[in-house]
């Protein structure tokens, strides 16, 4: 299977050195290829955009991650499960 990773010419210049551009479509790559094997959808329209915040699946607060951070850099991320609350104990459960 192969991906295509869609970059603006924007959010190259947003990024100030090659390392961080490399680090920004690594995660851009991860995020659309866990959200591909979840769903099996490869309509690339239904992929969120990356420079929103994630919110919680269980209060819909938003947390302090964007969509692009990958899930090994976050707290409160559950596998199959998604992103929950930065605090899960004081999640305010809807």
């Amino acid at each position: 299977m192969s991906l295509r990773i869609k970059i603006s010419e924007q959010e190259i210049l947003e990024r100030p050195n090659d390392a961080q551009l490399g680090s920004y479509v690594r995660a851009k790559y991860f995020t659309i290829k866990e959200i591909n094997e979840e769903s099996n959808v490869l309509d690339m329209g239904q992929i969120p955009d990356y420079d929103d915040y994630d919110k919680c699946v269980m209060c819909g607060k938003e947390s302090p991650y964007k969509v692009s951070t990958h899930i090994d850099m976050r707290y409160g991320y559950e596998s199959g499960v998604g992103q929950m609350c930065f605090t899960p104990s004081i999640c305010e459960k809807k």
